[in-house]
């Protein structure tokens, strides 16, 4: 194999888990931190998919021995009025990496682990190393210069992975950063001493409660240790300006009856915090022979814990996708195109996610200028004009009926409903057994309707195989693999297909076959774990659709999905 040097700027999750990726896969690394470990971070709370990186990368034992809090689920108090409702993380263990919880962690900690394994494995670490400059004119190198103390340096290298954080220096060189006008939000935080309230199942949940000027965050971080955070709109800057950050806290905390109630009498153990840089993207991720990687390359809001998970599966991208043009440079821009698109993917499913969330909360808290902003209600929201998910969502196309605001804002209320606790209050005595109903009637309902369907016709005129990447989970290398496509450019991209199983589609195009001879035909393919959710995908993509016996459309609803919960680990 061929072997590459990358420099990588930062040494957060990101640029550790790049680093570890890339040594991993034979290459020579580098890591230029401008910062001193251990430093303070917020964002203590992590998704399985997670874990199952740093699983696959040798990190178990090291995890384990740190002891934390272990993190079942993500629980809400998410609407005035309405009973808390648990997303689990329970799952099947179908491989040795995929886990059924998270864990809640001090930053300062946790990343100093992360790097003291990069350093053990023999990379070179360069802290107090603020990267200055990055020249990126040549279509060879990457050079960069570095300041060492009163002196600087340039380093030259193949590649470079920007792991910078929201301070990116070559996301602000380049330019390419835009703000998410949908998002206008920033948060104030601080810490508390609090025993966990629970000891069942809800122990060591987070919470997300709302409240009148927006939500509020509470995550046992550490031995009696919580995080609470403010997420409020960024018109509230003058207040904390005027008031100053520690009376605007303690007065809006105030106003979240819910998490005032939780806090009882804790005592705050820390100074107050504010974040104003909030939700952001990039025009693009990588070009050339650089990489944008977690918050160099864009943020969302934290509701479903999922910063650290964009950081580390971006990173084990960027590695794999470095990996693949240093063994063949004229896959170069194939394989760029493929990791700014399932960046940008990944990026808007948790977008589309809080969309509808917020969308949903903003019809049951009082009409306070946070939720009325958080609301999506028209078809011509310029606010999402840049969003994929939004054009789908409202296109007027024959594929997808159902698009509609409504049916967005009843997306979450479906998921909702399923995790939706039996009692109005939070309870020792919730079990997550009692979720198993509204599961089983959920899965109940949506088998009904799929085996209503006696013919499934095929958009277009052709069955396609198209060339996709897909990181192998043991090795991370990056493979090419095959998608179902049609002539029109549609296509599903979560399942790699092959012949046998584009020729079962194409009969489509002929052939009245229906969902269950359908499903007993992938079936003999070998893929009895996923047939469903392949057809489920085709349809979401716009590529099958449905119909009964009286030859009327079988409507399926969209899910809402999002990496790092499950077992589809899209890393």
């Amino acid at each position: 194999m061929k072997k590459a040097k990358i420099s990588i700027i930062g040494a957060g999750p990101g640029g550790c888990v790049a680093a570890l990726t890339l040594q991993k896969l034979g290459h020579e690394v580098e890591v230029f931190e401008k910062g001193q470990f251990p430093r303070y971070r917020v964002g203590e709370s992590f998704l399985p998919g997670t874990l199952s990186i740093l699983n696959r990368l040798g990190l178990q034992d090291r995890i384990d021995a740190q002891n934390y809090v272990k993190k079942p689920s993500a629980t809400f108090l998410w609407g005035q009025d309405q009973a808390p409702w648990t997303f689990s993380f329970a799952t099947a263990k179908t491989a040795p990496w995929v886990f059924g919880h998270a864990i809640q962690v001090k930053r300062e900690e946790f990343d100093q682990l992360l790097l003291d394994e990069v350093k053990e494995r023999g990379v070179a670490v360069h802290e107090n190393t603020p990267v200055t400059n990055v020249d990126i004119s040549s279509d060879k190198t990457v050079t960069l210069t570095v300041r060492e103390g009163e002196t600087t340096r340039t380093v030259e290298s193949d590649f470079v992975i920007d792991a910078g954080g929201s301070g990116s220096p070559l996301a602000r060189q380049l330019k390419v950063r835009r703000y998410d006008e949908f998002y206008k939000n920033f948060a104030v935080w601080s810490y508390f001493n609090l025993k966990d309230p629970f000891e069942g199942d809800l122990h060591g949940t987070t919470y997300s409660i709302t409240f009148e000027d927006g939500w509020v965050w509470m995550i046992p971080v550490k031995d009696d240790l919580y995080s609470v955070g403010l997420v409020v709109d960024r018109s509230k800057a003058a207040e904390v300006k005027e008031l100053g950050p520690e009376r605007f806290y303690e007065q809006t905390l105030a106003k979240a009856k819910r998490v005032t109630d939780l806090l009882g009498d804790a005592e705050r153990t820390d100074e107050v915090r504010i974040v104003h840089d909030w939700s952001y993207e990039s025009d693009h991720f990588s070009d050339g022979r650089y990489f944008l990687v977690g918050d160099a390359a864009c943020f969302t809001d934290p509701l479903f814990s999922q910063g650290v998970h964009l950081a580390t599966q971006s990173a084990v991208s960027a590695a794999s996708a470095i990996d693949r043009i240093a063994q063949d440079e004229s896959e170069l821009g194939a394989v760029h195109e493929w990791y700014n698109r399932s960046y940008r993917e990944t990026y808007e499913q948790y977008h589309e996610f809080l969309a509808s969330f917020y969308t949903f909360a903003s019809f049951t808290e009082p009409e306070s200028e946070f939720w009325l902003k958080r609301r999506i209600t028209e078809s011509d929201d310029a606010r999402l004009s840049r969003k994929k998910w939004f054009d789908r969502l409202v296109e007027d196309d024959a594929q997808n009926p159902t698009a509609s605001v409504a049916d967005f804002r009843d997306r979450a209320s479906t998921m909702i409903a399923i995790g939706r606790h039996q009692r109005q209050e939070l309870s020792d005595e919730f079990s997550e057994e009692e979720l198993n109903a509204a599961r089983v009637r959920w899965i109940g309902g949506l088998t009904k309707q799929l085996n209503r369907i006696t013919r499934l016709a095929w958009t277009g005129d052709e069955v396609l195989l198209k060339p996709y990447y897909k990181v192998e989970p043991l090795s991370f290398h990056l493979e090419q693999k095959q998608v179902l496509a049609n002539e029109s450019g549609r296509d599903m991209i979560k399942f790699p297909l092959e012949e046998e199983h584009r020729e079962i589609f194409q009969k489509l195009t002929k052939e009245d076959v229906g969902y269950k001879e359908l499903i007993k035909q992938l079936n003999s393919t070998g893929k009895q774990e996923v047939s469903s959710q392949i057809v489920i995908r085709l349809m979401e993509a716009g590529l099958l659709t449905g119909y009964d016996k009286h030859g009327e459309r079988v409507v399926v609803q969209d899910r809402l999905r999002f990496d790092g919960v499950g077992v589809e680990y899209e890393v």
